[in-house]
């Protein structure tokens, strides 16, 4: 019997290699004026960067550049506003990573709001966002957070108030996501792994989430075997584009599957360490990964031994196995293992190394949500996991 579920509207959806020399047909569509948002870096630094300027100016195309160069936070976004407010755009185009995602998203709606981006922000902000957005177009240069199909762009405070917090509306998904893997080929190793190890995080976490559906499960099934073909290679080979293929497929999927399913412990601790520390958040997911799963499992297998969780531990598990017939428990452990490997592998900093101590444990998981986690954590058992992980 199929459970009742809901999914949430995606995008339309452009996929493949060199599908970014369609932008300029696609902007046609909502006029000649253009906001466009990247990074400070390696696509504007890129031959593809060329490349679509020479487009614009054969389209006649209007644009204005903004960068980001860090993750965004309220004041990056209403400084933004406060230039461009009465400006007259007819799309707002985000083309870089994940910040860069969650700044156009939020850029894009705040040019029709009142006030702050602050105000509208989840948990923090008192007021309500309408929904109103100036068209948006998302094309990623990373392989990660799956921003360009969610309806939530991620605004951030640093320090010892700090936050992460979402502007959320179901309009603002993206109107477009043009996913061209082939722009993702210059993303550097470090970046390449981090935020591959996020998209990973995000496939099993959605899959294991107790708000789980078998459409999301399936849409995540999918997601990890093209992680368990593509991750390795992409880090280690950049210039291999099939990977690079398979980990933007995979990426776009995780955004699907957590805007459906919702997500763990493992991203609990990334929204709550990432507001305290200045700490890339697919860095925060690839390194509590092992050391939350391993605990869950760890539980499970005490309080849970026949139940859901520990089974779809295992269907992943085999996945990632060449043996397909030995036992549950043993695909279990080798799903572990590969985390870990593939943690150490590509050399994934421990949060010591970003001034986290133990002396900030008791403030980060008082803001450490694990709510669709298989099973619940207590207080001491997620002091455990930040030890590991220090």
């Amino acid at each position: 019997m199929v459970t009742n579920f809901n999914i949430a509207t995606t995008p339309d959806i452009i996929f493949g290699s060199g599908k970014i020399k369609l932008l300029p047909s696609l902007i046609a569509s909502y006029g000649n004026s253009v906001l466009l948002i990247t990074g400070k870096n390696s696509f504007i630094r890129s031959y593809a960067w060329d490349r679509l300027l020479l487009q614009f100016e054969a389209a006649k195309i209007n644009w204005t550049h903004f960068i980001i160069d860090r993750e965004p936070t309220a004041p990056i976004i209403d400084n933004c506003i406060d230039q461009f407010r009465n400006a007259q755009f007819g799309v707002v185009i985000s083309i870089g990573g994940g910040s860069v995602m969650d700044a156009g998203k939020a850029i894009s709606a705040m040019l029709c709001q009142e006030g702050s981006v602050f105000d509208y922000l989840e948990g923090v902000g008192a007021r309500k966002p309408t929904g109103n957005k100036i068209p948006f177009i998302a094309i990623p240069t990373t392989s990660g957070t799956g921003s360009e199909t969610t309806k939530n762009a991620v605004i951030s405070e640093v320090g010892p108030e700090g936050y992460k917090k979402s502007l959320r509306h179901d309009r603002y998904i993206p109107d477009i996501a043009l996913i061209d893997p082939e722009l993702t080929l210059n993303c550097p190793k470090s970046i390449t792994a981090q935020s591959g190890m996020d998209a990973f995080t995000q496939l099993l976490e959605s899959y294991l989430s107790t708000n789980a559906n078998p459409l999301t499960d399936a849409l995540a099934v999918d997601g990890l075997r093209n992680v368990r073909d593509s991750l390795v290679i992409a880090v280690n080979h950049g210039g291999e584009l099939f990977a690079r293929e398979k980990m933007a497929y995979a990426s776009m999927l995780s955004g699907i599957t957590l805007a459906n399913a919702g997500l763990g412990t493992i991203h609990g601790f990334a929204s709550s360490i990432g507001g305290f520390f200045d700490i890339p958040h697919g860095l925060i997911c690839a390194r509590m990964m092992e050391s939350v799963n391993r605990l869950t499992v760890g539980k499970l297998r005490k309080e849970d031994p026949d139940g859901l969780g520990l089974r779809k531990y295992a269907r992943i598990g085999k996945l990632f196995s060449k043996d397909k017939n030995t036992s549950d428990a043993y695909y279990i452990d080798l799903l572990l293992g590969v985390i870990g490997q593939w943690t150490d592998g590509f050399d994934i900093k421990g949060l010591s190394e970003f001034g986290v101590s133990e002396k900030d444990f008791p403030k980060i998981i008082s803001k450490t949500s694990n709510k669709f986690n298989p099973i619940d954590l207590n207080q001491d058992e997620l002091i455990d996991v930040l030890k590991q992980s220090l």
